[in-house]
């Protein structure tokens, strides 16, 4: 007896089914609770009880105070079936956990970031070691050397002369550099960011300028010229005052955070003074309306008013960009081991020499032979020219060169590093080339996932209905969906480049739609017009030279567009993408007949009906297309063409306003009465526009 009350007591101990949840602030608690269970059943039940509640505690992890080692590095990217093999977890429990997480559309192939991963494993207390996040944009920030106060000396200021197209920026730096830039500009336009450095007349300091193009089809250009200056010059007409690309430019300077100074042009145009003030103070009012105040009206921004032209006050400008210069004390480090830093300014590819860069030097000494990394690409300089396309052999803190020796073409825009040797350069081009390569698959991991999970939904829906559906979606895309027509890009600079693209990527409507296969630097190759050819591409060549004889006349007869104009290019897509558009026709009427009787005409033991009509107005030609109508022209009983048409028993060619004629029509068409209104027309196409 006493025996068995021990069993017995042992087995309603081991009876304690443990309730397990989850508390994502807390984390996981055990809670211990009794079961009534009948004695009966108390063997059976208890080995089940016992099962479950370890299979339980193996899949999920209690909550300790001590966090535990994870076993396994975290990959960049992880199924969840895989993720559940790791852990030693059932995948319907992760899957579970995850829908709990707040992850929808859960299943074994769903691919997981590994930050959500590592969110995933802290709430299954693991230990996640802390370590710094490289991206392919910050990953270069390790070489910069760290800041040295010591090392600063005072620099030229760099000037970006920002402001609407055909407005004197240009001209500006002409009168300055006492050059003809502006003549060498295509229709007038500056269409690359020039980087230039003189020496003020008066005062005798250098100033950098980068002047940038106005077009708007430049976005891009000047918005990165504002952002790697320390001055900007904005440029207004007195004649014109503010234009959409000054507004433009004036938000490019509030996002960057420069100086400011509002340079008047074309004074010269208005020699009274009373004009001249007219117009000053007009332009102070739409400035004004954009936050932007001037000295004469109280606020602390420099106006001068300037003819490049004639030069007049020219030197005003100049003695108001180097107080303003001295005022912000512009200082960049450069010691003898202080490592080159700076910006790709423009990019080319020329035949003879092959890839060159024009860089601004913000930071240090750039010498023959160093070793430059600039995103993907790196070089040993073998040779560098200043504006004025001399040699030089060093290139001093807000100067700029063109580089030669580039493994790859740079990007314009990206930041240039030197670096102690190659060997460190194609280390880190490679670490880079990896995280872009990743952070392109993770951002193809939704998409991705949401496909799986439409495929899921498919397989579990019928066949019928899986079919209904791909029917329903191919007949909307046939209708929304619009024709890509394709363009290949090949200009002079990659800013350029960069700009068309821009300029016309977004063009078309939903109906056609542009499409830019590839943008690229030189001129055409081989292998541009072979992909050309599979892809029905049209060739956009902005501001190339000379095109061989084999590109013009290439055996795929790939059609070849040169432009050295921008939106003289812009306007020729246009056309191009209006062409491809579906043509549209409009009926134009040429005749109107009255059906006044209907005649029988036996031919070969077959009866043919013919329509007796009276021309009203206009002329009736033979085949011409036909509608007829009844009831006061709303119902139209016959849309086709005419078979014959007779002047007695002759056939003729055409007959005018007041003959009579007999016609029959195609499709054997006989239901006419006498009565209905019979109306000539000819299909017109309709010109279309974006």
């Amino acid at each position: 007896m006493f025996n068995g009350s021990v069993i017995m007591r042992n087995l309603f101990c081991r009876c304690i089914s443990p309730i397990i949840y989850r508390n994502h602030v807390r984390g996981i608690r055990t809670i211990a609770q009794p079961l009534l269970i009948n004695p009966l059943q108390i063997g059976r039940n208890a080995a089940r009880l016992r099962t479950y509640a370890k299979s339980y505690r193996k899949n999920k992890l209690s909550h300790t105070d001590k966090l535990k080692e994870l076993p396994f590095a975290i990959p960049n990217l992880i199924s969840v079936s895989k993720l559940a093999n790791l852990l030693n977890c059932r995948i319907q429990t992760l899957i579970r956990d995850l829908t709990k997480l707040g992850f929808k559309d859960i299943s074994n192939e769903y691919i997981l970031t590994k930050e959500y991963t590592e969110l995933i494993l802290q709430e299954y207390n693991y230990y996640i070691p802390e370590t710094s996040v490289h991206t392919s944009q910050n990953l270069y920030e390790e070489l910069k050397q760290p800041s040295n106060p010591k090392a600063l000396k005072k620099r030229p200021p760099i000037v970006t002369i920002l402001g609407h197209v055909d407005h004197g920026k240009t001209t500006i730096i002409d009168y300055l550099r006492h050059s003809s830039v502006v003549s060498q500009e295509h229709g007038g336009i500056t269409q690359h960011i020039g980087a230039f450095q003189v020496v003020t007349p008066v005062t005798k300091q250098k100033i950098t300028f980068l002047d940038t193009p106005g077009h708007a089809a430049f976005l891009k250009m000047r918005e990165r010229g504002a952002n790697i200056t320390d001055i900007i010059v904005l440029v207004i007409s007195m004649e014109d005052s503010i234009k959409p690309q000054t507004v433009e430019a004036i938000k490019h300077i509030k996002n960057s955070g420069n100086e400011l100074i509002v340079a008047v042009t074309k004074i010269d145009k208005f020699s009274r003074k009373e004009d001249r003030e007219k117009r000053i103070t007009k332009i102070t009012n739409d400035l004004m309306q954009h936050e932007i105040m001037v000295e004469m009206n109280g606020g602390d921004i420099q106006l001068v008013q300037i003819s490049a032209k004639t030069g007049e006050n020219m030197e005003a400008l100049e003695e108001s960009i180097i107080s303003l210069s001295d005022i912000m004390d512009i200082r960049s480090e450069n010691l003898p081991t202080t490592m080159a830093q700076g910006w790709i300014v423009e990019s080319k590819i020329n035949n003879t020499v092959g890839n060159i860069a024009t860089v601004l030097i913000k930071k240090g000494t750039l010498k023959k032979g160093s070793i430059l990394l600039c995103g993907d690409t790196y070089c040993r300089v073998k040779n560098m020219t200043n504006d004025s396309k001399k040699p030089v052999i060093q290139a001093l803190p807000a100067e700029a060169v063109e580089v030669l020796g580039w493994k790859y073409l740079p990007n314009v825009g990206d930041e240039v590093l030197q670096v102690k040797n190659e060997a460190i350069a194609k280390k880190y081009i490679s670490k880079r080339v990896s995280l872009e390569e990743l952070e392109k698959n993770t951002q193809n991991i939704e998409k991705y996932n949401e496909t799986k999970a439409l495929e899921l939904q498919h397989k579990e829906s019928t066949a019928v209905d899986t079919l209904d559906d791909e029917e329903t979606t191919n007949a909307v895309d046939t209708v929304t969906c619009p024709k890509k027509v394709n363009f290949i890009i090949k200009t002079d600079v990659s800013g350029s480049a960069e700009a068309v693209k821009e300029s016309i990527d977004n063009l078309g409507n939903n109906e056609v739609k542009c499409n830019i296969i590839s943008a690229s630097v030189g001129i055409p190759t081989e292998s541009d017009l072979k992909m050309a050819n599979l892809t029905s591409s049209t060739i956009l060549c902005f501001n190339l030279e000379k095109l061989p004889n084999e590109v013009i006349n290439n055996k795929f007869d790939i059609p070849i567009k040169r432009h050295d104009v921008i939106y003289k290019l812009i306007e020729d897509v246009i056309d191009i993408l209006v062409n491809n558009m579906k043509p549209e026709f409009e009926k134009k009427i040429t005749a109107t007949l009255e059906l006044r009787e209907v005649f029988e005409y036996k031919l070969k033991k077959k009866i043919i009906k013919i329509a007796g009509c009276k021309v009203l107005n206009g002329e009736v030609k033979r085949n011409a297309k036909v509608q007829i109508t009844r009831k006061s022209d709303e119902d139209v009983i016959y849309q086709g063409q005419l078979q014959t048409l007779k002047h007695g028993k002759d056939d003729i060619a055409s007959t005018k306003k007041g003959n009579e004629c007999g016609l029959t029509f195609t499709n054997n068409f006989e239901k006419f009465k006498a009565g209905d209104k019979i109306s000539v027309y000819e299909l017109v196409e309709v010109p279309r526009h974006l």
